[in-house]
């Protein structure tokens, strides 16, 4: 994916949402889109039984970002790599603040497969203040420091906050940014997000993967809106 890349975010918690906004969009003619599916959708298709949605979104052969943030022991998070390696996923993550050992593991787990493993730093949701409070340093320093951890054990790519490219533009990674917002729908902070950047702010920034969800969702014509938001990229 050399050319910018936008994973649209199917975030219903009901899974028929899910799979009725996946099969809506796929009507659309363009190959630089795909799906992120957040972790709430994949774990309620186990525990009720009903992966049929799930299995219906992998079928329509677009490129699938498990959005899982993973955070766990070695075993936990190796058993649930291979089950995303079987099934063709993509792309998932995993916090960068599992440490070095942990996340080599996981990309080891991927080595010969087509699905890639991205480092989350700071999610968007935060700022400046959480992380003096929780991190004891700078916004940036989190976001450099996670970043560094997360290229270092193999990681192919990076997700950080659009507002923080410039801060690791010398690291050779794929870099995810979510929650951006298309010009056409504006800076909102909707969904409690604190450091939304545009479509355009992003690409000149050096990211090649965007997440946009809210502009789209929203939207009462949601196709028109993916279409406008992948105009938009190029």
């Amino acid at each position: 994916m050399a050319k910018p890349f936008l994973f649209v975010g199917l975030d219903y918690q009901e899974p028929n949402k899910v799979l009725d906004l996946a099969e809506e969009l796929s009507q659309i003619d363009r190959d630089n889109f795909g799906y992120k599916l957040n972790l709430d959708f994949i774990i309620n298709s186990v525990l009720t039984g009903n992966c049929e949605p799930f299995e219906r979104v992998m079928g329509l052969g677009k490129p699938i970002f498990a959005d899982l943030k993973m955070w766990n022991g070695k075993r936990t998070m190796q058993s649930i790599t291979a089950g995303l390696v079987q099934r063709g996923v993509n792309y998932f993550n995993l916090y960068s603040l599992a440490d070095k050992p942990f996340l080599e593991s996981v990309v080891k787990s991927t080595e010969g497969t087509n699905t890639k493993v991205l480092g989350v730093t700071v999610l968007t949701h935060y700022d400046e203040d959480y992380c003096q409070r929780m991190r004891s340093c700078s916004f940036n320093e989190a976001v450099r420091r996670d970043a560094e951890t997360a290229y270092n054990a193999g990681c192919h790519g990076i997700i950080l906050p659009g507002t923080m490219l410039e801060e690791i533009k010398d690291i050779p990674a794929e870099k995810l940014v979510p929650a951006v917002r298309p010009d056409w729908y504006g800076k909102t902070g909707d969904n409690f997000q604190k450091q939304e950047t545009s479509v355009r702010e992003a690409i000149a920034g050096g990211a090649n993967l965007l997440v946009c969800s809210s502009p789209v969702r929203k939207s009462p014509d949601r196709k028109e809106a993916l279409i406008k938001t992948l105009d938009e990229m190029n």
